[in-house]
């Protein structure tokens, strides 16, 4: 979805979703009208998170990858 991004912001990126997943997960856990327990709801904050990391990340178009070109000089 963002494109090729350098290895510092996929990581960085990555970290931001499983924290705000794990957290969204272990709130629905505590919360004692939803029927989860805690390690459910972290369980499942983790997979969704996991999950929406990789469609952050994941570059879903299919580039051609070009060769660079190396001209050697003869002396």
């Amino acid at each position: 979805m963002l494109g090729p991004l350098p290895a510092l912001h996929k990581l960085v990126l990555v970290l931001a979703a499983l924290v705000v997943c794990v957290g969204i997960g272990l709130w629905f856990g505590a919360i004692p009208e939803v029927p989860l327990n805690m390690r459910l709801g972290l369980l499942a904050g983790a997979a969704t998170g996991a999950a929406a990391a990789f469609v952050l990340v994941h570059d879903f178009h299919h580039r051609e990858t070009r060769t660079a070109r190396v001209r050697r000089r003869s002396h």
